[in-house]
């Protein structure tokens, strides 16, 4: 299998174990301890923590959390992925209370990867979408 294909597999197999099943242990297998996060959730710690801190703060205000890939397109050792996240606000989340709003937004993430491993991470997300969905009036 060629490294771009393998890439690619490893990344839906990422986003589909963490995100739509919550199995955080995938993050111990192809995240690298030391990932380098270019556009951080806010208050995010470092590395591969960093991670696994921001996704548990997703998977408790959305339990349902699931990602539809509209499209994947890789080269080198980088990985594009566009999906919509969709989910039911039931916790917390950035301080607004849970509404019980179902939400989608459109989301856009780059990954370099090197030997199996997520290395560093890029992401562009419709932030004013989801608030809108949650009921946040003043930004």
């Amino acid at each position: 299998m060629d490294n771009v294909k393998q890439n690619k597999e490893i990344c839906k197999r990422f986003f589909d174990e963490l995100h739509d099943k919550g199995n955080f242990d995938i993050i111990d297998e192809l995240v690298h301890p030391n990932v380098i996060s270019h556009d951080p959730f806010p208050g995010q710690p470092e590395g591969s923590e960093g991670v696994r801190s921001t996704m548990k703060i997703f998977r408790t205000a959305f339990p349902d959390l699931k990602l539809i890939h509209n499209d994947m397109i890789a080269e080198d050792d980088r990985v594009m992925i566009k999906f919509t996240a969709t989910g039911t606000h039931q916790a917390e989340f950035m301080y607004i209370p849970a509404t019980g709003n179902k939400i989608a937004y459109e989301e856009v993430v780059i990954l370099r990867l090197k030997d199996g491993k997520i290395t560093e991470h890029w992401a562009v997300a419709d932030a004013m979408a989801l608030l809108q969905q949650l009921g946040v009036k003043n930004f």
